[in-house]
């Protein structure tokens, strides 16, 4: 491996290795079965499920009073300081249909802070992992984010939530960075996109509503590369995450944050002329709603423990559909 990580980066690695080994099981014996979750956009496996259990089987075996956040089994209280947050299968929807962009993620929180994280993309091999010394090692060579500091030269990851409450807000808020920005990518897969900015194949993401086990292993690794990772809240309760090179960051999360104003002020202007449809966003210049001290912070990704939304009945099919 390299340079050598502390005990939690080595253990999130190997974590991450075990969810790896049942998905390469599950895919050379050809099948699984699919259903949904909150809706028909929200998929899971029984190799989502499977994976989380190998991953958090090993983290007991090893770290038996740590509390556990994974996203099928949701939270299992700990005794300790240390939170490890799980995603079996980042990008379950791409994993459904035979595409390569979903990882497996494995984070250690110290005290609420994404501290040691792994990100394992089993479609390439290819890995990352990093510790909260701010080592941080791949296969290959040291992880780095980009040197892009102009938006306009950047390319970014924006991505849409499934949320039907939410998707106004994330396509609007799209419409409006694409033309300040060189060009966007749409993986699917909140881990991916984080990877590529830790190895600077990325410049910057941005997600609202993003959940804790999407967002904590991709929010060590781009810090433990040289990146810059902002929460801020915006439209009804929401939180929005930007995370990349430093400058680019920067400018990204003002832009998002003076726009999700913008939106809210005009939804709720036009909830109040009693207007059924939803306002697709604008791009009128406004005042920010906050100053960078007051609104943004680099807290790390926060939910209520163990929330989660639970399987639908609907009977399974097979993939992965071709």
């Amino acid at each position: 491996m390299g340079k050598e990580l502390s005990e939690l980066g080595q253990l999130a690695f190997e974590a991450a290795q075990r969810g790896r080994d049942v998905i390469a099981a599950a895919q050379s014996e050809g099948g699984f079965a699919v259903r949904t979750k909150s809706s028909h956009r929200d998929l899971v496996t029984d190799v989502d499920t499977a994976a989380e259990r190998a991953v958090t089987d090993f983290l007991r075996q090893h770290r038996p009073h740590d509390a556990i956040l994974g996203e099928e089994g949701g939270q299992q209280e700990g005794s300790g300081n240390v939170r490890w947050i799980i995603d079996p299968i980042d990008g379950t929807a791409n994993f459904a249909h035979g595409r390569s962009d979903f990882a497996v993620a494995v984070a250690a929180e110290v005290n609420g802070v994404p501290a040691a994280s792994s990100i394992i993309r089993p479609a390439t091999g290819r890995w990352i992992a990093c510790d909260e010394t701010g080592t941080i090692v791949s296969g290959n060579g040291t992880p780095a984010v980009s040197a892009t500091d102009e938006l306009s030269a950047a390319l970014v990851s924006v991505s849409v939530s499934i949320s039907e409450e939410r998707r106004p807000l994330t396509l609007s808020t799209l419409i409006r960075l694409i033309p300040e920005v060189q060009d966007f990518r749409r993986t699917g897969s909140t881990s991916c996109d984080l990877f590529d900015i830790a190895t600077g194949a990325l410049d910057a993401y941005v997600g609202i509503g993003t959940k804790p086990w999407d967002v904590a292993a991709g929010w060590a690794a781009v810090q433990a590369a040289g990146g810059r990772c902002l929460q801020f809240p915006v439209a009804d309760g929401q939180t929005a995450y930007v995370l990349g090179t430093p400058a680019v960051a920067e400018r990204a999360a003002a832009l998002v944050e003076e726009h999700a104003a913008v939106f809210t002020a005009t939804q709720n202007r036009t909830r109040l002329r009693g207007a059924v449809h939803p306002v697709v966003g604008t791009k009128a210049a406004t005042s920010r709603s906050t100053t960078v001290a007051g609104g943004r912070s680099e807290a790390p990704p926060t939910a209520a423990p163990g929330a989660h939304a639970q399987p639908s009945v609907e009977p399974p099919r097979k993939g992965p559909r071709r």
